[in-house]
C-alpha cells in the first residue's frame, strides 16, 4: 500500500491546487519519531469508513476478542439507517456491527464509535494527553483522502504534517485543536498524531474563515486552517460510548519534540508560523506584519505568504477601512498558477467590488482546479457560486 506524504519543507515548495499550508518540520531530538515512523505506526491503525453517504476515515482504539472499536467523527456516520463498511489497511472489508453517535446535539463534540468483527489481528492506537498539544506542537494528520478521482475503497492513505496554531477554549462541535496542514475530503475522522505516534485528536474540519462583505453580510473564505476534536474530549465521553479507560491503551507522558516558539523569530519559516498563529487568533494586523517579515527573507515565489496576507486583509476589518486584498491574491497566483483557493478568494474580493465578470472567471478557474485535485465539496461550492452569478 502506498503512503502519500503531503509536505512543504520550505517556503518555495508548491503543491498545485491545494489549500495554503506551509508545514514546518521542526527539529526533533533522537527520541521523537520521524514522519516515516509515524506513518508506519498510523497505517495499520487507520481505517476507511465507506457508505453511500460518502467517504471517511477512523482509527482503531480498542479490541475485545474479535470485536474492534473504531473512533471517528459523527458526521461520517450520521445517518443511522445506512450500511457502513470498515476497510482496514490490509484491504479487508467488514460490515459495521454497531454505530454509536456521541453527538446528540449540535453543540456537542463531533464524535462517534463504530464496531466491526474480524478474526484478523490489528494493532490498537496509543492515546496521549491532547492538552500537551500547545501552539507550535508538531502534529501529523493521517487518513484516506478522496482525491485524484479515487473514491471509496480505491483511496490511498496520506500523512500530512502540520503545526498547532491555536487552542481555543470553545468552538462549535468541539473543534478546539487547530492547525495548518494540507487535508482533503475523505480524511474526516482520521487520527491526529503527536510526534511520538500517539493519537491526540480526530480530524474533521477545515478550509473556512469568515469576513464581512460590503453589504454587511458575513461570508466564508478559504483559509487552509484545519481542526480536530481533541482526544481528551472523547475520554470524557467514555461512558456514553459504553467503554472504560481500561479498554484503551493510554500513554500520557509528555512528547519529546519541543514546540516551535513564536518568540524572537529569526528566519522566514518562524515569521511565517508567527503570522499563522496571529491570523488564527484573529490578530490580523500583527499577522500581516509577521508575513511581511517572512517575505523580507525570501521575497520571491512565496504563494502561501501572499495568500495569507490577502486573507488577513480580508478578515482585518470592515469593508470601509479594509485595504484591497486582490493584489496579494494575484501575487499568490502568479507564484503558483495552480493555487485554487487563491482564485476562489480573489473571486470573492472581486465580487465584493461588484466586478461580476472577473469574479465568475476566478470561480470558474477555482472550480477547474478543485475538480482536478479531487476536492469535490470545494468544486461544488465554486459551481454553486457561478450559478448564483449567472
Amino acid at each position: 500500500m502506498n503512503v502519500n506524504f503531503s509536505r512543504f519543507d520550505t517556503l518555495t515548495t508548491l503543491l498545485a491546487g491545494t489549500t495554503a499550508a506551509l508545514t514546518i518540520i521542526i527539529s526533533q531530538n533522537a527520541i521523537a519519531k520521524t514522519p516515516q515512523q509515524v506513518a508506519n505506526i498510523a497505517g495499520p491503525l487507520t481505517v476507511q469508513i465507506n457508505s453511500s453517504l460518502g467517504d471517511g476515515s477512523g482509527v482503531i482504539i480498542a479490541k475485545n476478542g474479535k470485536t474492534y472499536t473504531v473512533l471517528t467523527v459523527n458526521h461520517v456516520v450520521e445517518k443511522p439507517d445506512l450500511k457502513y463498511t470498515v476497510r482496514t489497511s490490509t484491504g479487508k472489508n467488514y460490515q459495521a456491527t454497531s454505530v454509536t453517535g456521541l453527538q446528540t446535539a449540535e453543540t456537542e463534540a463531533d464524535l462517534a464509535v463504530v464496531k466491526f468483527e474480524s478474526p484478523e489481528e490489528y494493532p490498537v492506537a496509543t492515546i496521549a494527553d491532547s492538552d500537551t498539544a500547545v501552539i507550535g506542537t508538531q502534529i501529523f494528520v493521517y487518513g484516506y483522502p478522496a482525491t485524484g478521482g479515487l473514491f471509496g475503497a480505491q483511496r490511498e492513505p496520506e500523512l500530512s504534517p502540520g503545526l498547532v496554531t491555536s487552542r481555543p477554549g470553545n468552538r462549535p462541535e468541539g473543534y478546539t485543536l487547530r492547525y495548518q496542514a494540507v487535508t482533503w475530503s475523505g480524511m474526516s475522522g482520521g487520527p491526529v498524531f503527536d510526534s511520538e505516534g500517539r493519537v491526540i485528536g480526530l480530524h474533521g474540519q477545515g478550509e473556512f474563515g469568515f469576513a464581512q462583505t460590503s453589504s454587511g453580510e458575513v461570508a466564508p473564505i478559504k483559509t487552509g486552517f484545519n481542526a480536530a476534536v481533541p482526544i481528551n474530549t472523547f475520554m470524557a465521553k467514555l461512558a456514553a460510548a459504553g467503554m472504560n479507560k481500561s479498554d484503551l491503551k493510554v500513554d500520557n507522558s509528555p512528547p519529546t519534540a519541543v514546540p516551535l516558539s513564536t518568540l524572537n523569530p529569526k528566519d522566514a519559516e518562524a515569521f511565517y508560523f508567527r503570522g499563522l498563529v496571529y491570523l488564527d487568533e484573529g490578530s490580523t494586523f500583527e499577522a500581516i506584519e509577521a508575513f511581511n517579515k517572512a517575505l523580507s527573507f525570501k521575497p520571491n515565489n512565496t504563494p502561501e505568504l501572499h495568500f495569507n496576507i490577502g486573507n488577513a486583509i480580508t478578515i482585518a476589518s470592515t469593508p470601509d477601512t479594509r485595504t484591497n486584498p486582490i493584489p496579494a491574491y494575484t501575487r499568490a497566483i502568479e507564484a503558483n498558477p495552480g493555487f485554487a483557493d487563491a482564485y476562489y478568494n480573489r473571486a470573492l474580493a472581486y465580487l465584493d467590488q461588484k466586478n461580476q465578470p472577473k469574479a465568475i472567471a476566478d470561480f470558474q478557474k477555482a472550480a477547474e482546479l478543485y475538480k482536478q485535485g479531487g476536492r469535490t465539496s470545494a468544486y461544488q461550492d465554486a459551481l454553486n457560486r457561478i450559478k448564483q452569478l449567472q
